[in-house]
């Protein structure tokens, strides 16, 4: 595992759910006061990771759950030549360490794209609670089916779109992502890198940053630097064929 610090002189401010603005994300809803209070009991402490250190590596016994409390991780896997290949982005209120479950170790690196918060919660604990309590088990195997429609999601992207639908429809995934966390649905940040996202989409990064231009001429987004702004959410829909997906 990479260089985790556990911020324990704050444990309790930091991981406190009650006040957690991403509890209605990462938790399930319908927990009682008793069965909230036995919840953040579970989570032993907030981890800091520093950019580029390493939440977990492939092959690490599977420890935890972990809740992006801040921040963003990748998750990858590389070739013995070292070639990486991106997996996936987590940003905050999304859960992270479900690969592990199927052979108690994880299958991927994951990495952070930026100074990162994780909210851990130990497998044991983690296995209790979902024993005991219903609800918890069920809002984490609805966590699993979202991981598996974004594969999904993903797999129909990568073989059936065109590299400026590809991108669109990115787009439109984190302004979705965005607006569920209450923030704004048409201006964001994106915390990868251009090189991380081009392999995400399976693209060149020359091409990228082509499709980041015509979109821009087309007057449907705005760049500065890692800034989005969606001008025309309408025509970034259409391009990403949005209407279709949720039919």
């Amino acid at each position: 595992m990479g260089n985790l610090s556990p911020l324990r002189s704050s444990k309790k401010a930091a991981v406190a759910c009650n006040n957690c603005s991403l509890s209605e994300l990462c938790l399930p809803r319908g927990l009682t006061q008793e069965e909230l209070n036995r919840l953040e009991a579970a989570i032993e402490k907030t981890i800091k990771i520093t950019k580029k250190d390493y939440l977990y590596r492939r092959d690490d016994a599977h420890q935890a759950i972990y809740a992006v409390k801040s921040g963003a991780i990748k998750t990858c896997l590389s070739t013995s030549d070292g070639e990486e290949q991106i997996l996936g982005f987590y940003l905050p209120g999304d859960l992270i360490g479900f690969d592990a479950l199927a052979h108690n170790h994880h299958t991927c690196d994951a990495q952070a794209l930026e100074d990162t918060l994780v909210c851990e919660l130990k497998m044991d604990a983690f296995q209790d609670l979902c024993g005991s309590l219903a609800s918890l088990r069920l809002g984490m195997m609805r966590q699993v089916g979202i991981e598996i429609e974004r594969e999904h999601h993903m797999l129909l992207t990568l073989g059936q779109m065109r590299t400026e639908e590809r991108l669109a429809t990115f787009l439109i995934g984190i302004s979705e992502r965005n607006q569920a966390r209450g923030f704004s649905r048409k201006e964001f940040y994106l915390p990868m890198a251009r090189h991380d996202l081009a392999n995400y989409l399976g693209m060149a990064v020359e091409t990228l940053s082509r499709m980041f231009s015509r979109l821009q001429e087309d007057n449907i987004i705005t760049v500065r630097h890692r800034l989005i702004d969606i001008l025309d959410m309408d025509k970034l829909k259409e391009l990403a064929h949005y209407n279709c997906r949720n039919t």
